[in-house]
């Protein structure tokens, strides 16, 4: 597929379609009836790092309940692996010779596939990122989106 900025190969069923973007390019390409991947070529295209996990202990909640103040304070656990709370792996590759951070959800099917690139070239005083990713992909689609990704 041929979206002018970048191409792509695909299963011949998949089909492009570009949106309207204010300061970036956005489209995506629809995989079949359900699944869509969605792509973001800009200044701020969302890096698909994974929210940082906050682990809230029985404990701490039951010393906040007895607690008068106006605030709560958390404190770190070391612990507490907050790894096994993760949902997506991350791994690195050379993709056209440029990094990429590929993720993939632990539990197929439930989580985000996809691909972020941090630098593809400096546009003014700036990278253009891009990042292409679903959620919740089917497992046949998830594995066929991460075999393209790392021909």
């Amino acid at each position: 597929m041929d979206f002018g900025t970048f191409t792509i190969e695909t299963p011949v069923s998949w089909y492009q379609f570009k949106e309207g973007g204010m300061d970036s390019y956005i489209g995506g390409i629809a995989v079949d009836e359900t699944d869509t991947l969605y792509f973001d070529l800009g200044w701020y295209s969302n890096t698909l790092t994974e929210t940082e996990i906050e682990v809230i202990t029985k404990e701490m909640i039951e010393e906040n309940l007895n607690d008068s103040a106006d605030y709560t304070v958390i404190k770190n656990d070391n612990t507490i692996d907050n790894d096994k709370f993760r949902k997506q792996n991350v791994n690195w590759t050379i993709i056209d010779n440029k990094r990429a951070k590929i993720v993939y959800p632990r539990i197929s099917g439930k989580g985000r596939t996809g691909v972020y690139f941090n630098s593809l070239w400096v546009t003014e005083s700036d990278n253009d990122r891009f990042n292409l990713n679903c959620n919740n992909l089917k497992p046949k689609n998830e594995r066929e989106l991460l075999k393209l990704l790392t021909l």
